[in-house]
């Protein structure tokens, strides 16, 4: 009896698993949203709470330093080994975020782009690099910019937008 639970418990350790696969992002319903907030919230971290449980608080905060003391830059762990990082606090600068992942099918990431992209256009035209590991403004000026970097355990998505 024990050598039959010592095997079952064994065989899942033994499969190989499957890639991360991010849940599909609703682009409609998100450019309603951002609409609905004047435009002025990040469309990803908009999609992580609409699809993700928060597993943690927002860490490393950072706040600016002028009157109203927002936040300009901050982590937080979701749901599904998500982590995302976003930092604005640059006076002329964009957003960048920073979302890393457990390993992910490259396919479905780069569907993903898309659809985010899609849920906040610009009217500037974006397209891919050859090897479909950035996604940027084809004039390679101001815009948004995606990249995928690849670990051996991690896929992670970066993400600037600005000028």
């Amino acid at each position: 009896m024990k050598f039959i639970l010592i095997i079952l418990l064994a065989i899942p350790a033994l499969s190989f698993s499957q890639p991360f696969k991010l849940i599909e992002p609703d682009a409609r319903n998100l450019n309603e949203e951002l609409k609905r907030l004047g435009y002025s919230g990040d469309v990803i971290y908009l999609y992580l709470i609409h699809n993700y449980d928060s597993v943690s608080g927002k860490s490393k905060v950072v706040r600016y330093d002028y009157p109203d003391y927002s936040i300009c830059a901050f982590d937080q762990e979701f749901s599904g080994g998500i982590h995302y990082s976003m930092e604005q606090c640059m006076e002329a600068g964009g957003v960048t975020v920073s979302l890393t992942l457990p390993k992910s099918d490259r396919k479905s990431v780069i569907k993903w782009i898309e659809l985010i992209f899609e849920s906040a256009p610009l009217d500037i035209e974006h397209g891919w690099n050859k090897e479909k590991t950035k996604f940027q403004p084809l004039d390679n000026g101001v815009g948004c910019y995606f990249e995928i970097k690849e670990t051996k355990n991690n896929t992670i998505i970066e993400n600037y937008c600005g000028c």
